[in-house]
């Protein structure tokens, strides 16, 4: 049997994602959590530009995927990452209609095929399932993390006296944890290590970016503020701020990114209440100049 070309595995993988988002919640809440799943991670895995979702005429299909052949010429390796990536922000943003076996129902509907085919791109289905019955099991423990007497529960099974040493992923940002048996103990993402570290002794978690006075370029405000104002497409956002295509994506990624801006289904974007609260105080500070 020939081997799959990377756009036919990412299709096969996109689709039966929207299979089992789609179970669990329903079939708008997929097609955008799927949807702007791809726009984020465009950012760092740019050939998803490729992708596209619903733009062709009506078929039978309720979630129609196209996607360029020009991907098969990319990495394997890079696919792969690529198709990690998806699974687990998919799984992520459904959070507790996620449950136990979304990994299991993604196997069942992407096919055996398709499961031995992602292999060969170095995922680990199984590592990604225990890593998500670990996190539902952890967050379980931490809704119950006090017991009848108010004191605290251990919710790692194990404590630092427990770590002989550990190790980093080379190319991730995951660090394992063993004991002095070498057993693996823990997965750590560094990421979200670091992100709560800082936000908790910065002070600053939560805070909007307009309560941490940060200053837009003037391209980046006159894209909220025209977003604010009126509807409109790609190219005419970029033709009325005189710039690129790539320019404006370059733009709208740094707003996301800032949470300014966040995707309301695949090819819609919309203000968060930080961008509203921005501009309102912007605007403010111009009428009382």
């Amino acid at each position: 049997m020939d081997q799959l070309h990377s756009s036919e595995l990412l299709k096969a993988t996109l689709k039966a994602l929207y299979t089992v988002a789609g179970r669990r919640t329903s079939d708008k809440f997929a097609d955008e959590s799927i949807g702007a799943t791809i726009k984020t991670l465009e950012s760092k895995f740019e050939f998803l530009k490729h992708v596209r979702i619903n733009e062709e005429e009506p078929t039978d299909e309720a979630f129609n995927v196209n996607i360029s052949s020009t991907v098969d010429s990319i990495d394997p390796a890079r696919i792969g990452r690529a198709i990690e990536s998806i699974i687990r922000v998919v799984y992520e943003d459904l959070d507790e209609e996620a449950g136990l076996f979304f990994i299991t129902e993604f196997k069942k509907y992407v096919g055996e095929r398709v499961v031995t085919e992602i292999m060969k791109y170095q995922i680990d289905l199984d590592q990604l399932q225990f890593e998500q019955h670990f996190a539902y099991r952890r967050k379980k423990q931490k809704e119950g993390a006090k017991d009848g007497r108010g004191s605290a529960v251990n919710q790692l099974g194990y404590t630092w006296n427990n770590v002989a040493s550990w190790t980093h992923e080379p190319g991730t940002t995951y660090c394992v944890l063993y004991d002095e048996s070498g057993k693996e103990l823990d997965r750590l993402d560094l990421d979200r290590i670091i992100q709560s570290y800082v936000s908790r002794l910065s002070g600053y978690a939560g805070k909007d970016p307009s309560e941490l006075e940060i200053e837009l370029y003037e391209k980046e405000y006159e894209l909220l503020e025209m977003m604010y104002s009126r509807d409109m497409d790609a190219e005419t956002a970029a033709a009325l701020l005189h710039i690129t295509t790539d320019q404006l994506n370059d733009i709208i990624r740094k707003l996301a990114h800032m949470e300014m801006i966040h995707y309301a289904s695949y090819d819609t974007l919309e203000l968060t209440d930080s961008a509203l609260n921005y501009i309102s105080k912007k605007q403010e500070k111009k009428k009382n100049v």
